[in-house]
């Protein structure tokens, strides 16, 4: 069984490029920067939902929708009815889509 290991030198080569590193720093104000970042993207959606906790605004819309709800009943009780609608069950419905009256092939006497 053949294994590649790397040489010895070349492991120390590349041990040895680690030594240079030091711990990332991060810019000065860089926490205080983000969060206003954040709260400014989050003040848009923020101000809709807090217009609609407003009492005027609440009640404006429950009064409205209120005033729609009566308006919608009364014209439907109001309404008369144009023709009297004949009703049909859905049986005779499809006989009649299909063409399947009273007399067929069966019923036709043969003379």
């Amino acid at each position: 069984m053949h294994t590649n290991r790397p040489d010895p030198e070349e492991l120390e080569q590349i041990l040895n490029s680690l030594n240079g590193i030091s711990r990332a720093e991060m810019p000065p104000f860089f926490y205080t920067r983000l969060q206003a970042q954040l709260d400014k993207k989050n003040e848009g959606a923020g101000y809709f939902w807090s217009l609609l906790t407003k009492p005027a605004v609440s009640l404006g819309t429950l009064s409205l929708l209120l005033i729609l709800n009566i308006a919608v009943i009364r014209s439907y009780l109001h309404t008369t009815p144009s023709a009297p609608v004949q009703e049909t069950t859905g049986l005779q419905t499809f006989a009649d889509e299909y063409g399947l009256g009273t007399s067929t092939v069966y019923n036709e006497k043969e003379n």
